[in-house]
C-alpha cells in the first residue's frame, strides 16, 4: 500500500501513531538529534509526473518530533 504515511505499531500490531508524510511513498526512517526524538523520513523520487502533481515533496527527505525517542545503534567496525 502506497499510503503517504508512517505508522508506530504496538509489540501486538495495532496502530500506536500515524505520521502523515508528503509524498505517496516513503521509505525508510531513522531517529536523531541528541534525544532521538526526531524521526527523519525518506521517500521515493523519480515518480511519474502525474504523482509528482499531487505529491511534488516525492524523493525529499523530512523530519518530524515524535514523543517515544529511538535507540542508539552501536557503530560497527574501528
Amino acid at each position: 500500500m502506497r499510503g503517504g504515511r508512517v505508522v508506530r505499531l504496538s509489540s501486538a500490531g495495532e496502530i500506536l501513531e500515524e505520521i502523515a508524510v508528503p509524498a505517496r511513498c516513503p521509505t525508510m526512517v531513522a531517529f536523531g538529534g541528541e534525544d532521538l526524538k526526531t524521526l527523519f523520513i525518506t521517500s521515493v523520487g523519480g515518480r511519474p509526473a502525474e504523482e509528482l502533481e499531487q505529491y511534488p515533496d516525492s524523493g525529499s527527505l523530512f523530519s518530524v518530533r515524535v514523543d517515544v525517542a529511538g535507540l542508539p545503534e552501536h557503530r560497527f567496525g574501528g
